[in-house]
Formats: C-alpha cells, sequence, structure tokens
C-alpha cells in the first residue's frame, strides 16, 4: 500500500509504525518503505501532489492502491476528528472525483474542497486541504478508483483556526489515528489482492491486444478496463464478446467502458 503525504511531519508516525526505510535511489521525492508499504512525501500543494504520484507509478512494484492521509481543516467537525473523503472538488476545476465506499468502518466521511492556499474563512461544513484534488486526478488515470481513498484529520476549524503551523501538532493528529488508519489499509490490502488479475485476464487482455493496434496509452486503458470489469462480476465471455464486436482499438475502449459504467453505477 502506498501513503502519499504532503509533509515529514505526517509521515513520521507512519515511518515509525510500519518501521519503513528510506530507499537511497530516488531523490525527487522521499520514499520510505519496507516489504509492504511505502510512504511519499510530496511536498504541499497540488503541483508537488500530483508530481508526486505521477512519480510513484514510474516504479512497476508500486502499483498497488493509494491512501492520501494527512491534516486538514473543516468548516463543521471537530479537532482531532478524522474523515474519508466521499466527494473531492476543487473551485476552478470541473471534475469532481468520488472515492467508493468500499471501507467497512464507522468513520465519518464528508466532502474534501483542495485549495491553492490555506483556507481560513471554512464557508461550507466540508473539508479544505491542498492536495487531494492533484492526487486523484493522476491516480484514477493509473488504478482502479476503488484503490485510492483519503483519509484526513481536523487540524483546525471556524472555532480553533490555524493561526500558525505546528510539526508537533500535525505528527500527533497522525499518530492518534495509527489504528484506525492500520484498519483501513487491511481492508485496502485484501480489495488490492482481489482486484489483481489471475493468469486468465492476463491471457484475455493479450488476446483482445492482438485484434488491433493498441497504443501504449490504449493498453494501460484496456487493461484498466478488463481489470476492473472482472473484479464488478463481468464474466469473461461476455468481455471477450465486446473486444470481439469492436473493429479498432479505439471503439474495443469504448464499447468497454460504456458496457461497465452501469455496474459501477449499481455496485
Amino acid at each position: 500500500m502506498n501513503f502519499i503525504v504532503a509533509l515529514q511531519a505526517e509521515a513520521m508516525p507512519l515511518i515509525d509504525r510500519f518501521n519503513l526505510v528510506k530507499r537511497s535511489d530516488t531523490r525527487v521525492f522521499p520514499i520510505f518503505e519496507n516489504k509492504d508499504h511505502r510512504v511519499i512525501i510530496s511536498g504541499i500543494g497540488r503541483i508537488n501532489a500530483a508530481a508526486a504520484t505521477g512519480y510513484l507509478y514510474r516504479f512497476e512494484e508500486y502499483s498497488q492502491g493509494i491512501v492520501n492521509i494527512g491534516i486538514a481543516g473543516h468548516g463543521e467537525l471537530s479537532t482531532g476528528t478524522s474523515f474519508l473523503a466521499n466527494r473531492v472538488l476543487h473551485s476552478e476545476e470541473k471534475t469532481v472525483y468520488y472515492p467508493p465506499p468500499i471501507l467497512e468502518h464507522p468513520i465519518t466521511t464528508s466532502a474534501l474542497q483542495t485549495c491553492d492556499t490555506p483556507e481560513k474563512l471554512y464557508p461550507h461544513p466540508i473539508g479544505y486541504d491542498m492536495e487531494a484534488h492533484a492526487i486523484c486526478s493522476i491516480a484514477y488515470r493509473s488504478i482502479t478508483r476503488e484503490l485510492v481513498q483519503i483519509i484526513k484529520i481536523v487540524s483546525d476549524n471556524p472555532s480553533n483556526p490555524l493561526e500558525s503551523f505546528s510539526k508537533k501538532t500535525a505528527t500527533n493528529l497522525i499518530a492518534s489515528q495509527l489504528t484506525l488508519i492500520e484498519e483501513i489499509v487491511e481492508q485496502m490490502d485484501d480489495l488490492s489482492n482481489r482486484l489483481s488479475p489471475d493468469p486468465v485476464i492476463l491471457e484475455l487482455i493479450e488476446q483482445i491486444r492482438s485484434k488491433f493496434h493498441f497504443s501504449s496509452t490504449q493498453t494501460h486503458q484496456l487493461e484498466k478496463l478488463v481489470k476492473q470489469a472482472n473484479a464488478l462480476g463481468l464474466e469473461i465471455t461476455k468481455i471477450s464478446s465486446i473486444a470481439d464486436s469492436a473493429d479498432n482499438a479505439k471503439n474495443c475502449i469504448n464499447s468497454l467502458r460504456q458496457n461497465l459504467e452501469p455496474i459501477r453505477r449499481l455496485s
């Protein structure tokens, strides 16, 4: 499982709990890892978060899910409250991301707005951060959206505005939620294993690829759609039939996407 955090102070409790060791060959963004988990420290803001997410997926072995963890302001929730983002938006972007509710845990859920500067007015009863929207925008291109989840811990609100940033406070807030984080990561690891394709799925992907000329981007889209279709219960014969009915790579991808969308809405 991959953790993306903005700050070293937010990363330290995760590094200590999972006994992570800094990877020596990654100079752009610090990465701490063990056999099963890793933390990448992006720095603050959308540009850094997007770049760190893309950088993470340069490594083939890091193709598992993503949990973005960090502190956030909130217009309603009390400080120290953890919440799971169920809607991720940005005031200047049309795209809104909806992380699927796949986790079985009584954690509070809330909308989360990514801002370019720290939000000090809290105009709505939602969360405010500076990275999540960018992380979703990149991660959704690489893995199924079920494996991208956003967990925030409230650091400030209208009654307790963030006058100045405290590294110690950020560390303590993340540390206070480590048990919750471990439970969620365990569920996501289980889901990731279930979504991993078996050899039959890999063979099906190769069979479809042999029918048409797929660009590298189209190949990636095909792999993602076939894996999602299988994970959501679409029979292999049906997937193959959809591909057989297409007359080129683009139509094949569009047909798979159109057949998959109703299933996504019902799942």
